[in-house]
């Protein structure tokens, strides 16, 4: 098996994974080929945690019988925990998306998947290729 494509993958991308049925197949097909490895920090799965707490989220988890923390767990399952060394301020619109470049860094990613419009607009960072998930699904095909 050839070198695994290390990927960060933003809260958003994480949820859509869950509720979206055809990009989390894709991503299921992804992560089971093992050519990506996941990678997060603390600071994303506070994020996540938080974010699965939304009313609107929420109600859609209940609905399907599904607890916040058993998708903590899948996500825990599917990636790696790191913990970067370098505290960055490069998205100055929206600070709390510098966690998602310092965790790239520190792992040393080649992607970050996200459908964030500050971590889109930057497009690169340190040769980390910040884009939608689509078309990473692409270039992974």
């Amino acid at each position: 098996m050839g070198k695994k494509t290390k990927v960060v993958l933003d809260t958003n991308i994480w949820v859509s994974i869950f509720f979206n049925k055809t990009l989390g197949k894709e991503f299921d097909d992804l992560f089971n080929s093992g050519e990506i490895e996941v990678f997060v920090s603390e600071e994303i799965l506070r994020e996540i945690a938080r974010v699965l707490e939304y009313p609107k989220i929420k109600t859609v988890l209940e609905k399907a019988g599904i607890s916040s923390k058993e998708v903590l767990r899948e996500i825990s399952g599917l990636s790696k925990v790191v913990n970067p060394k370098r505290k960055l301020k490069i998205i100055r619109e929206d600070p709390e998306d510098n966690k998602f470049l310092e965790c790239a860094l520190e792992c040393g990613a080649e992607y970050i998947v996200s459908g964030d419009k500050h971590l889109l607009r930057a497009g690169e960072f340190e040769g980390i290729k910040i884009i939608p998930a689509r078309e990473f699904i692409e270039r992974m095909r």
